[in-house]
């Protein structure tokens, strides 16, 4: 899906409001300095709420305190990082889990909507059930009665339920380009074997990776932040540092990342415009820096009630609540007011 779709359909869904800032963000004077010089970037995140159908009334308690803090922070759109509204139950998908994963799923979308703000949602591995992932096209019939990876609802149902136009799609806020990324799939034909192969279970699928390199390229002057629910990089918990363009050895137990993290990680630093990556997943606070892009996983809602205000000025202000760690990191120079 391209960006012009995908903010069509945003659009005409009252998704995004954008004024003409939103549009005019042309050549390279209009630099996120400029952005944030005259209005601050303000966004809501959450990660990981795990709600669990009804079946967790802490963790459903736990999202209502974000929903509230998001009432009076009243920012530009507010953004879940994944693992929304999870499976009732483990094991093999029944007709009764995936029936009670989607009404779960709805009745958490009506919390979620009390905030009138724009509200967008990232696939989490427990969101959702695939085969193959990518573009396939299976039904919940699919999912029923066979082993596969994920939980008990198709992609599809997911975005219906949530109104969310892609499984990855991008939109425009007051002059900055935000992208939502898919790493919810089986790797392809593409991924290395043997000495190199895989160590985790996600990939960005090819026909994701064509649709991200136009995406940045049609937007190549606008300042960018990305959201993907597992981690494209690889780090130790308490870890950071420069990496570099080829795939890191893990560290310690690390099932986590995206495998071909690397390669998405490579388009960021020849884009040159990404301030931030944000993530889920690991459900505990970790932050690294590639190229001038700060990778960023956030503590999990369910745990200690975490989540963050996010607030680009003159420094990528990220004011954590609960479990959730503060950052006060300086922007690149290409981003610093000028």
């Amino acid at each position: 899906m391209s960006s012009q779709e995908s903010n069509r359909h945003l659009n005409r869904r009252d998704f995004v409001t954008r004024g003409a800032a939103g549009l005019a963000v042309v050549g390279a004077s209009a630099s996120l300095g400029a952005a944030t010089k005259s209005a601050p970037q303000r966004f809501g995140l959450n990660a990981n709420p795990h709600l669990l159908g009804r079946n967790a009334p802490g963790n459903e308690a736990n999202f209502k305190k974000f929903v509230d803090q998001m009432k009076q922070f009243k920012p530009d759109f507010t953004i879940d990082l994944g693992d929304f509204g999870c499976q009732i139950s483990e094991g093999q998908t029944t007709q009764e889990m995936h029936h009670g994963q989607l009404e779960a799923l709805k009745h958490h979308v009506e919390v979620f909507a009390q905030l009138k703000c724009p509200r967008y949602h990232v696939i989490g591995n427990h969101d959702v059930g695939w085969l193959k992932g990518g573009d396939e096209k299976i039904t919940p019939n699919d999912l029923i009665g066979r082993g596969h990876a994920g939980e008990d609802i198709t992609k599809q149902e997911f975005l219906d339920a949530t109104e969310t136009p892609h499984r990855y799609y991008s939109f425009d806020v007051r002059g900055f380009h935000f992208i939502v990324l898919d790493g919810n799939n089986q790797p392809d034909d593409s991924a290395p074997r043997g000495k190199d192969g895989l160590v985790g279970g996600y990939w960005i699928d090819a026909t994701q990776k064509k649709w991200l390199a136009k995406d940045l390229a049609q937007n190549r002057q606008k300042a960018k932040i990305v959201f993907c629910h597992e981690e494209l990089h690889h780090t130790a918990e308490r870890g950071s540092g420069q990496g570099g363009d080829a795939p890191f050895p893990a560290v310690g137990k690390q099932q986590s990342y995206v495998d071909n993290g690397w390669e998405v990680r490579k388009l960021f630093a020849e884009d040159g415009r990404v301030l931030a990556c944000f993530f889920g997943h690991k459900h505990r606070n970790r932050w690294t820096v590639y190229d001038d892009t700060n990778y960023i996983t956030m503590a999990a809602t369910h745990w200690k009630c975490s989540f963050a205000e996010i607030t680009i000025a003159d420094t990528l202000n990220i004011k954590g609540f609960g479990g959730q760690r503060s950052y006060q990191l300086p922007l690149p120079k290409w981003a610093a007011p000028t």
